[in-house]
């Protein structure tokens, strides 16, 4: 519902055939998989857990000799491979659908909107073409009272043409618009080299006329995939990792191409060029080794205004330049991190799997409530939690506030020691919430009564 609402006005009035819509949503539900994974196994864990300590059949299984981490391992596999299949699907299956419905985004972006002529409104179904009915018989192609504006082979309202009554219909490979005008007048005006300031018309009355209007991108046209390919969440991590390395050497070389410029026609302006004083030149600009104080004290006060003017001037160009190019650095950057939160995102999100059911199991234990009830809002606030936790740092990774490599993991660092603790209280039995503990929440929400 988010992603149709998010893209309504692009998919409204194109005339879509439900197939493309419903490949389109197989895109959207499928980009969708790595985040509710997580979620999906907290609840669970927290479901199965949860109803078999209501039904008290952990208690005969640790009253037969079976502890907890060994009622869990079973599980513990099956999530490892829960795991495993998520980062699979994240890594390679996941890259191709985002570029199937990036690609097909963009081709229904482009795409023209389906020509639906409605009464009393000027309808534009071509640039520069624009048709306006009183009335459209519904369920049906018959106009009255219409009134055309043509103005796709020049300038101005050079060509308008009003009818009673007629009928509109596309051809059967929509290529064009066929319209039948039956007793109405046309005005057009012409053009005269001889008397430019002039503007001639001519009115011609008819009968019928058949008019025909070229359309274009009214079917739908496939956009070219290898246009988004190399979006950073279009590709795999081992393609990350090449366009991460490109995109840093790119990045250092030109930061060293600012810094050059920098340093050859602001700082050192002044330097001669001559071939013969290079080595002289590169002392000067290594180790400063002339006195640059002796030398501004030695000149009269014309020639300190020059100095102190050219450097100011040299000073000016070099902030212009640089504030130019930080925009275009920054830019980089934060593409560069982009790529580094994807490449992190696949494993983090593989691996909340794995934490979510040791932070699920043992909490089902302790909680002892199995069905839809108080796992889903246990599980749903959890999630909640973690999710609010890692768009926080992610937000600062793309902000470059932090690097990817502590931001992206503060969420998991931070269900790691939740998952230990839980589990170690659950198999101690050392954190127990009884039937008690509902009632009194229960009780707490419940409407005071007035009593008289």
């Amino acid at each position: 519902m988010q992603f149709l609402w998010k893209y309504i006005d692009e998919l409204v009035g194109k005339g879509l055939d439900w197939t493309v819509i419903t490949e389109l949503l197989l895109y959207a539900s499928l980009g969708l998989v790595p985040m509710a994974m997580p979620l999906s196994v907290l609840l669970a864990s927290l479901m199965t857990f949860g109803n078999l300590g209501e039904k008290n059949e952990l208690f005969a299984m640790k009253a037969g000799g079976i502890s907890l981490y060994r009622i869990m391992f079973p599980l513990l596999i099956f999530t490892i491979l829960i795991s495993i299949a998520t980062f699979y699907f994240s890594n390679d299956i996941l890259p191709y659908t985002n570029l199937k419905m990036r690609s097909l985004l963009y081709s229904i972006n482009e795409k023209n909107p389906e020509v639906n002529i409605q009464s009393g409104i000027f309808n534009e179904p071509v640039e520069n073409f624009s048709i306006k009915a009183d009335k459209k018989t519904r369920n049906s192609n018959v106009l009255e009272n219409i009134l055309i504006y043509d103005n796709r082979n020049s300038s101005g309202n050079s060509s308008v043409v009003t009818a009673k009554h007629g009928t509109i219909k596309i051809t059967e490979d929509k290529a064009f618009i066929i319209l039948d005008l039956y007793d109405g007048y046309s005005y057009e005006e012409i053009k005269s080299q001889n008397t430019p300031d002039t503007k001639p018309h001519q009115k011609l009355k008819f009968e019928h006329q058949t008019v025909y209007v070229e359309l274009d991108g009214l079917e739908l046209e496939r956009g070219n995939e290898d246009f988004f390919r190399n979006n950073y969440n279009m590709i795999n991590n081992s393609q990350i990792l090449y366009a991460v390395d490109s995109l840093k050497k790119r990045l250092n070389d030109r930061e060293y191409e600012n810094w050059k410029n920098l340093v050859t026609y602001s700082i050192f302006k002044g330097i001669p060029r001559n071939p013969e004083l290079t080595k002289k030149t590169q002392k000067i600009q290594k180790d400063f080794s002339y006195d640059l104080d002796s030398i501004y004290n030695n000149l009269d006060r014309s020639q300190k205004n020059k100095v102190l003017e050219s450097a100011l001037n040299y000073g000016r160009s070099a902030q212009r330049n640089i504030e130019i190019t930080m925009d275009e650095l920054t830019s980089s950057k934060r593409w560069i991190a982009r790529h580094e939160i994807e490449w992190h995102r696949k494993y983090t999100l593989s691996l909340a799997c794995l934490l979510f059911y040791l932070i699920g199991a043992p909490l089902g234990a302790i909680i002892r409530k199995g069905g839809f009830g108080l796992p889903v809002i246990v599980s749903v606030v959890i999630f909640l939690f973690y999710y609010i936790i890692s768009m926080t740092f992610e937000n600062t990774i793309r902000e470059l506030v932090i690097s990817a490599d502590l931001g992206m993991w503060m969420s998991t660092y931070i269900l790691i020691p939740l998952a230990i603790f839980l589990t170690f209280k659950a198999t101690n039995d050392s954190m127990r919430i009884s039937s008690h503990f509902y009632q009194s929440i229960a009780k707490f929400f419940k409407r005071k009564t007035k009593t008289t």
